[in-house]
């Protein structure tokens, strides 16, 4: 069956419909990432699914049982050790294109966002790129816009304002603290990547100081700051939703509990800093789907008439005590919920988000009930993922720790390996976890404290109970220390 030859649009109820279409997919599908885990979905409904990775990790033994992957590290023998290498520079690379010819073709490229290089690289190799124009993504992504978006929207907003960043030395705290409120988060929009990088809370006129001299030479992150956004800090809990703009209607995923600022992260300078997120179990006064929609619909809509497809990230607050939800972000591109969510939908039975996300830019005819769809979607999910990064350690241990599934010795506060394995399925209890998305199989690729160790996959969520964090902590140090020296 070639789908491109089909009368009517394949309706999309269940699993095994999503696996018929990609299965009379002619070409060759390809996921691109900084680590193949990343790319992984696609590989339980594509049988010739390919992944072209940069990083050469613990976990690739057991991901090369889904999908055919090339890592470029690999096939160089060292480690990329270049700041700022992206998708683009990864495809661009002489043996990286050396394998992707002798791909049949066409070959349509699952990336985590587009660049204008890599538009240029993919007209001159004819690839299809499975992504937003690479302007709209940065328009989209733009703290300009959102703050425009919001007064457009007429959703709920935090009290601020965008301003030039050499207003940080023209004023002291209390200048902000009776205009805006006594508790700010400052935020510099000229940083580009997530993670909470550029962002600080500042509570205090000495917190305030501090960021007047961290920012007194106007870069940071090797970036020439220009602009500083500053809004009221809402205390409450972190969270977001994930949509994906269709052209038939928006699909959302349920609201989702984000990890922030966790202990292992206190040396950092900045705040907000992302750790990963956490299903089910609320810690919050748990807002209806109907409040939750009215907050993120507007923007799916608004995007979907600018042209967007596919999945976009919305960051939230949910306000301590009252439960009001304020948008604080849009992420144009994969969420740092993928593919994690996805694989919870996939233990449901359910069809991940990712799979209607690749069939609109396929140009794939299809047919979703989309009520139905969100009903699916709306239906809770439990687990939770933590991500562990460099922070100040030098190098790595020999022989690497490898991926797959452990469980603590809560007697010697250590713990050992029980099987390979990336599916939270496999997880039996709460003293096991997974370990994938790395761990470093060779030398670091930066020395950026917010370098991605690998991350733990957990079958509670942390919001159950202290104990259940405190076990995911517990494992956080044993296999950080398993890792670096």
């Amino acid at each position: 069956m070639d789908w491109r030859k089909q009368r009517r649009p394949m309706l999309l109820r269940q699993l095994e419909d999503a696996a018929t279409i990609f299965s009379s997919l002619k070409g060759t599908l390809v996921g691109v990432g900084m680590t193949a885990y990343s790319r992984i979905i696609p590989s339980f409904f594509c049988r010739n699914y390919h992944i072209v990775a940069l990083r050469k990790t613990g976990d690739l033994p057991i991901l090369r049982e889904k999908a055919q992957i090339f890592c470029l590290e690999e096939r160089l023998g060292r480690t990329v050790q270049e700041e700022g290498f992206q998708s683009a520079r990864l495809l661009a690379h002489p043996l990286t294109r050396e394998y992707l010819r002798s791909l049949p073709d066409p070959k349509y490229f699952f990336l985590y966002q587009n660049y204008p290089e890599l538009r240029d690289l993919g007209r001159e190799e004819n690839w299809v790129l499975l992504a937003n124009p690479p302007e709209l993504r940065v328009r989209v992504g733009s703290r300009s816009f959102f703050n425009e978006l919001i007064q457009c929207l007429r959703v709920n907003a935090a009290e601020g304002l965008l301003c030039p960043i050499e207003e940080l030395w023209a004023h002291e705290y209390r200048y902000w603290a009776e205009r805006v409120g006594a508790k700010l988060a400052v935020q510099l929009p000229e940083i580009r990547m997530g993670g909470g990088r550029g962002t600080f809370f500042i509570f205090s006129e000495q917190q305030y100081q501090a960021l007047q001299s961290r920012l007194r030479g106007r870069i940071w992150r090797g970036s020439r700051i220009e602009t500083m956004s500053v809004r009221r800090f809402i205390e409450g809990t972190p969270a977001s939703v994930a949509l994906c703009v269709t052209e038939n209607g928006i699909l959302f995923s349920r609201l989702q509990t984000q990890l922030l600022d966790l202990p292992y992260t206190d040396a950092m300078p900045e705040n907000g800093v992302f750790c990963g997120h956490s299903w089910g179990g609320s810690l919050f006064l748990d807002p209806t789907s109907d409040a939750v929609k009215a907050q993120t619909a507007p923007f799916g809509e608004y995007l979907g008439r600018m042209g967007y497809r596919g999945i976009v990230g919305i960051d939230l607050v949910v306000e301590k005590g009252t439960g009001r939800i304020y948008p604080m972000e849009i992420n144009p591109r994969l969420t740092g919920a993928f593919p994690m969510l996805s694989q919870l939908h996939l233990g449901n039975g359910v069809i991940p988000m990712e799979i209607f996300h690749l069939l609109e830019f396929l140009g794939v005819p299809y047919e979703v009930d989309l009520a139905s769809m969100n009903d699916e979607y709306a239906k809770p999910v439990t687990g939770s993922h933590l991500l562990l990064f460099l922070m100040s350690s030098d190098s790595l241990r020999t022989p690497s720790l490898r991926g797959g599934l452990y469980e603590l010795d809560l007697d010697s506060k250590g713990a050992f390996f029980v099987k390979p394995a990336m599916d939270y399925r496999d997880i039996k209890n709460e003293r096991q976890f997974i370990v994938i998305d790395g761990p470093p199989d060779g030398q670091l690729g930066s020395g950026d404290p917010l370098y991605r160790l690998c991350r733990l996959l957990f079958k509670d969520p942390f919001a159950a109970n202290r104990n259940t964090m405190n076990l995911a902590l517990q494992a956080a140090e044993w296999v950080r220390n398993r890792i670096l020296v």
